[in-house]
């Protein structure tokens, strides 16, 4: 048969319609698989329609990632249609480019569905950590964790029946399309028409916005607005939010991202003033003049726990010990548990306490030189205390060794240090462990000569591959018959992670009863809180959102150093407001960036914790406005539980969304004028 470049036009596109077949029935298969290994059946109870409705539109993500990925295959039907038979099949390379697809395809399913075990979420800006954290390490932890040798092998064989199966399916079509279309006009009406399907594809919807991540929210329950989007089209959503994430300067732009007019208008949101009364100064707070903090100042030890997890906390007994010796200083100790960690990866949380920016991280970018006038540090700089930077981690990472000298500390010390000052020091995959961490830092204290100390901790151990010193003796560990229902891996896995996170508590606790029985106890102020929740060893239903994000605060403060008012550990709070709290508690007439309340002060009418600067909560409920705002209300008393709210709209969780909101253009406001000043 002699084929016109009509009959080698419609020969392609019917070799891309098997090719979309192919793809959207492996995306949908691996849907499916998703749903039965995540859900929670009890909280998708009543819901069927939504779950169907996610996999209808799940079917229009898949086209438009398939129809994106298959338009050199597309362009080259039309280059058969114009240049007619002279150019051949191109079976070949229609061959090739659809095992490649459908390799990348399955590949970044799999990485989609462990990702979602171990995160919770599906694909996400962390995912660009593996490039930037310590690559090494993170591979170990991969290599012990996850079946690689067992996923190479699936995806050797993968390639393989992939071309075998193109090899069977891009096989000449012997229709002889001319004969039956054979005017021209209407050969052209059906070439356009074709032409439109498919970038009705590409487009992914027939609104008026082309079909993006917002398109997801379909209904009130998290897990099912999980189910649309694949793996494909999760890394581009990453990708994006990766790039809104750098730091841009541009002001008006970042304001009107967040729907405010000006920096004056957020403000008078936030702080509640006029917005003819914003000054400069309307971003700064200054603690109260004490006459005994400035003859006696205390020591402070800042700690940030690697995955401090709140929701272990209520797994808690005498027969499942998540606290080791932490809970032997529990009664001398603050603990708030209705708190939010900044972010759900340490060094976007490290950066928002350090140096209070909603952007990151700061120390990959052009201004990983700069000092900041928002730096946590800098009030105790100016007060005349000696700061230093503890971690049994190494320095180098995220760049940390140039941005953290920066930001007022005298001093850092890192594995390197830590590994030449205690030979016999146990160390891990990523560094010296944290039972050695905390003595360098008693250590640091007792030898301090009577000057005030500002110590920022972090710590490594409770980090997979969960490798803690051999000759650690831990306490029982019986996992409780209600948590072990929610687990997502083999005993034995989980286990391993729980006695890890035993282990960093005990350390902590060891370090505070250290404190308490010395001296340095009555003049020692210790925090510490967890850098993000560990989430991948339980699932969390719907209700627990709150506990899926949470971690705890907890604080040791001498006596003499406590304020006359009672402090009410039931607050809502989030890292926001860790150091305006040890600013009152420390510093007498120190000026301080405003961006979080005092957890112990007598006031708690405006506190709300933040997460990702995208989910807030407080008292009355949590909203969620990364993408299409859901509103949750609390269903007990103890703000464990969460439905969704019954008031649409919901004033309340309305007006908290746009406090959070005027808070993070506040913060990037002075970040940006910060930038500008050091340019």
């Amino acid at each position: 048969m002699n084929k016109t470049g009509f009959d080698s036009f419609l020969e392609a596109i019917h070799w891309i319609v098997r090719n979309l077949l192919v793809g959207v029935t492996i995306l949908f298969l691996s849907r499916l698989i998703f749903l039965l290994s995540y859900a929670d059946w009890h909280d998708l109870s009543g819901l069927s329609g939504d779950v169907v409705r996610a996999f209808a539109v799940g079917l229009k993500f898949d086209l438009k990632v398939l129809t994106i990925a298959l338009l050199p295959c597309l362009l080259l039907a039309y280059v058969r249609l114009i240049l007619k038979n002279r150019v051949g099949s191109f079976t070949k390379f229609y061959r090739y480019y659809s095992t490649a697809l459908m390799f990348l395809v399955v590949m970044f399913e799999v990485i989609n569905f462990y990702f979602y075990k171990f995160y919770h979420t599906k694909i996400s800006v962390i995912i660009f950590g593996f490039f930037e954290d310590d690559t090494w390490a993170v591979l170990v932890s991969i290599w012990k964790e996850y079946p690689v040798i067992p996923l190479l092998l699936l995806f050797a064989l993968l390639i393989w029946a992939f071309h075998r199966l193109f090899a069977h399916l891009y096989k000449p079509v012997s229709y002889n399309f001319s004969e039956m279309v054979k005017p021209l006009w209407l050969r052209t009406i059906v070439v356009i028409f074709l032409s439109g399907l498919y970038f009705l594809g590409m487009r992914g919807n027939l609104g008026v916005v082309p079909l993006d991540g917002r398109h997801a929210t379909i209904s009130e329950n998290v897990f099912v607005n999980t189910l649309p989007v694949n793996g494909l089209f999760s890394t581009k959503i990453a990708w994006t939010d990766r790039q809104r994430s750098r730091i841009d300067i541009d002001i008006a732009k970042m304001l009107k991202s967040l729907k405010f007019k000006s920096v004056e208008d957020a403000a008078s949101v936030y702080y509640g003033y006029r917005v003819d009364s914003v000054t400069p100064e309307t971003f700064y707070a200054t603690s109260h003049q004490n006459d005994f903090l400035e003859n006696n100042p205390p020591h402070v030890v800042f700690i940030l726990m690697e995955s401090m997890s709140n929701f272990y906390i209520d797994m808690h007994s005498d027969s499942c010990n998540m606290l080791g010796s932490l809970a032997d200083v529990l009664d001398s100790c603050y603990l708030f548990r209705n708190f939010l960690p900044a972010y759900s990866g340490t060094i976007y949380s490290l950066e928002s306490i350090l140096v209070n920016t909603p952007k990151s991280p700061l120390s990959q970018s052009p201004f990983q030189n700069f000092s900041f006038d928002a730096s946590a540090a800098k009030p105790f700089y100016e007060k005349g205390y000696t700061n230093i930077f503890l971690t049994g981690g190494k320095m180098g990472w995220r760049n940390m060794d140039k941005f953290i000298p920066r930001q007022y500390f005298m001093s850092i010390e890192a594995e390197p240090t830590l590994r030449k000052l205690y030979p016999d020091g146990k160390a891990g995959e990523w560094g010296m462990h944290d039972e050695v961490l905390f003595q360098r830092a008693f250590d640091v204290l007792k030898n301090s000569s009577g000057k005030p100390c500002l110590i920022f901790g972090m710590t490594i151990s409770h980090h997979t591959p969960y490798d803690i010193p051999s000759s650690y003796k831990g306490y029982t560990i019986s996992i409780p018959s209600w948590a072990r229902k929610r687990m997502k891996f083999d005993e034995e896995v989980v286990l391993k992670g729980l006695r890890a996170y035993q282990y960093a508590n005990s350390s902590l606790g060891n370090f505070i009863k250290q404190i308490i029985n010395s001296p340095l106890g009555e003049n020692t102020i210790i925090v510490a809180t967890g850098d993000h929740n560990i989430r991948q060893n339980f699932e969390y239903p719907q209700a627990d959102l709150f506990m899926q994000y949470s971690v705890p605060l907890l604080m040791y403060i001498p006596s003499k150093y406590r304020p006359k008012n009672p402090i009410d550990t039931k607050r809502f709070a989030s890292h926001k407001d860790i150091f305006p709290t040890l600013y009152n508690l420390s510093l007498s007439s120190a000026r301080y960036p405003n961006f979080g309340n005092n957890l112990c002060s007598d006031s708690s009418s405006s506190d709300f914790g933040l997460y990702c600067y995208c989910v807030a909560a407080d008292s009355l409920g949590l909203i969620d406005f990364s993408s299409t705002p859901l509103f949750y209300r609390w269903s007990d008393r103890e703000h464990r539980k969460l439905v969704p709210s019954n008031y649409l709209p919901d004033k309340h969780l309305d007006s908290l969304m746009l406090r959070a909101k005027a808070l993070t253009a506040c913060m990037n406001y002075l970040l940006i004028k910060d930038i500008e000043k050091n340019r």
